[in-house]
């Protein structure tokens, strides 16, 4: 018997490429467009992403660094502001006391008191400021007339003038202390007056005051080279670095404003014009423009009431600093830019030629695959061909050795033939018509029954068409029954087959299909030889989507060893003469061929074997035999 146990696929598989599908093609042109639309774009891309990185480090740039050279600025400005501040309380400081030492002199009182002695006062407070270093010096009574003083030998000598519109006189009348800046109405020169209430018996009989030049305090900022400015209570700048602001408001002033200075004569008739002053508007909270120059302004309170100094910046250097600062970076941004675009062109390049490289590799691989593939479609298409001779080859073989069966099954009729002719020929010796009538009759019978066996044979032995249709499973089985039914009553079988759902219908080559099954009968036929009792049964029925077919024997089974190689080609465990061990090989590559599966175990605890041939159901109704 032809044995084996593993399928090895034997059949041979289709070696062609698989063609793509339209998904498949939807999404490699899917990805082709996409990468070209990318190279296409892909230096505008990377461009305007280098020029918006750029624009953001500069703008950051400048940013950072116009925050850093403002916050030096200020803290410079604060510094230099405590600075200024501390030499105006102490230019102004040093004269403080002045005045109330004027007031406690016996001389002076007594000026005030009796209204005699004004050369004694006058060369008093002349010597005095020699040593003091004031502006001037000098002496009234209680109704503003000045009685002495320490320019008395000058042409502008305060003595017989009026103050008492001052303010700081009427503080002093007040029994205060006062202080005030102002243009001197007789000298036309600007100082600070001090003044100190003069007591006598009776009560305060005049004022003694100290004016405090401080032009040498301007120069000595105008030297420095810095801004500096006071303005008093009304924003009027009286003091300040640079000469064209002083006597200019930051701001314009009321007319209830001009009218008070204009009754005190603080700036005599200066006419008091306001500053171009202004926010420059560049969101910088300190910054100011004054005359078309921009500033970072610092101010800070003096100690006398109202005062208040500023300390003035110049933006230009905080805009060279920042523009130096922007233009490194815009440099190295730039060169950054162009040294990535340059590595990024370099990769580029480098990466064109690795794919022009694979494009050539992979051309001349396609190439090569093709051509392997061709060599393999016509290796298969060999193959096939010689599949083809074989399962002709296997048939032709299997009706050789099915010869002596077939013979037999000829024999018989020929010998009644033979028999009924010559008893005819006597029967119409005898006139016996009706007998002969019969005689006749039983040849036509016999000669059908002949013409039935050389017909099954000869539907066996033809090629086949390898066209699959819808077969009816029962189809080949009858057809392979009643090819191997003179072997089969020959041999002393008993037949059984079970249908119990009739009509099962696959897709295959009625013809192979046949095959098959005469393969897998004849083996258990031949297993069944030296069994006293052979029983021989077949059965269809459906599993799931599968038609499945039982071929089962009482034989001696399949040996363990034999197992393995069942389905190998050219594997049997007959005599010399009695196979070639392509039967179960040949029906193995056919039922893989239509999708399905054949597999063989031995019977437990019965003896023989099982053939489990199992096939694809499908629903269309069986095509008829042509």
């Amino acid at each position: 018997m032809t044995m084996q146990a593993s399928p090895s696929e034997p059949s041979t598989p289709d070696l062609a490429s698989r063609p793509l599908s339209s998904d498949d093609v939807a999404t490699a042109h899917a990805r082709q467009l996409r990468a070209g639309w990318y190279r296409q774009h892909a230096r505008t891309i990377v461009t305007t992403a280098a020029i918006a990185l750029a624009v953001i480090v500069i703008w950051q740039v400048w940013r950072i660094s116009e925050a850093n050279a403002l916050a030096t600025v200020r803290r410079i400005g604060d510094e230099r502001l405590t600075l200024y501040a501390s030499t105006v309380d102490g230019a102004l400081d040093r004269y403080r006391y002045l005045p109330f030492v004027l007031a406690m002199n016996p001389a002076v009182q007594t000026l005030v008191r009796d209204g005699g002695g004004n050369d004694r006062v006058n060369v008093y407070l002349e010597t005095v400021n020699a040593r003091a270093g004031a502006a001037a010096l000098f002496v009234m009574d209680i109704h503003g007339q000045t009685l002495a003083s320490s320019n008395w030998s000058e042409p502008l000598s305060f003595v017989g003038q009026n103050y008492a519109f001052r303010p700081y006189f009427r503080s002093a009348t007040a029994g205060e202390a006062g202080e005030f800046f102002a243009i001197g109405v007789t000298t036309g020169r600007p100082g600070y007056f001090m003044s100190a209430p003069i007591h006598g018996p009776t009560g305060i009989l005049g004022v003694a005051v100290v004016k405090v030049d401080l032009d040498r305090l301007q120069a000595d900022w105008s030297e420095g080279g810095e801004t500096v400015l006071v303005s008093d209570e009304n924003g009027v700048v009286f003091l300040s670095s640079r000469p064209n602001w002083k006597y200019h408001s930051l701001g314009p002033l009321s007319a209830d404003t001009l009218a008070q200075i204009r009754a005190r004569r603080q700036y005599n008739h200066t006419r008091l014009q306001p500053l171009d002053y202004a926010a420059p508007h560049r969101g910088v909270p300190d910054a100011i423009r004054i005359d078309g120059d921009e500033f970072i302004e610092r101010s800070h309170p003096l100690s006398q009431p109202g005062w208040r100094l500023h300390y003035l910046s110049p933006m230009a250097p905080v805009r060279e600093q920042v523009l130096g600062a922007v233009g490194i970076a815009t440099v190295s941004t730039f060169l950054l830019v162009v040294f990535a675009l340059y590595l990024r062109e370099r990769r580029a390049r480098q990466r064109s030629r690795d794919q022009a490289r694979e494009a050539m590799a992979l051309r001349a691989l396609s190439t090569r695959l093709q051509a392997e593939v061709d060599e393999r479609r016509r290796t298969e298409h060999e193959l096939r061909s010689t599949q083809d001779e074989l399962i002709q080859a296997g048939k032709l073989a299997a009706l050789g050795q099915m010869s002596a069966a077939i013979a037999h099954e000829l024999n018989q009729p020929i010998a009644a033939i033979r028999t009924f002719t010559a008893s005819g020929e006597r029967l119409l010796e005898l006139d016996r018509r009706e007998d002969l009538a019969q005689n006749l009759r039983s040849v036509s019978q016999l000669t059908e029954r002949m013409a039935l066996i050389t017909g099954q044979l000869k539907t066996f032995a033809r090629k086949s068409e390898g066209r699959n249709r819808p077969v009816a499973l029962r189809e080949p089985l009858d057809a392979a029954l009643a090819l191997l039914d003179g072997q089969i009553r020959a041999a002393g079988v008993t037949l059984t087959v079970e249908e119990p759902a009739p009509g099962l219908t696959v897709n295959g080559d009625p013809v192979r299909i046949e095959q098959v099954l005469v393969n897998l009968l004849r083996n258990g036929l031949d297993a069944m030889k030296d069994a006293p009792e052979r029983h021989l049964s077949v059965r269809i029925a459906r599993d799931a989507e599968d038609a499945v077919l039982r071929i089962r024997d009482n034989g001696h089974g399949i040996a363990a060893g034999a197992m393995t190689q069942l389905f190998d080609p050219f594997f049997t465990t007959k005599e010399v003469g009695e196979g070639v061990g392509l039967g179960l090989s040949i029906s193995y590559g056919i039922v893989a061929d239509l999708g399905g599966t054949v597999r063989a175990h031995n019977n437990t605890p019965d003896t023989g074997a099982t053939f489990v041939v199992r096939l694809p159901l499908i629903d269309t109704p069986p095509e008829p035999t042509p």
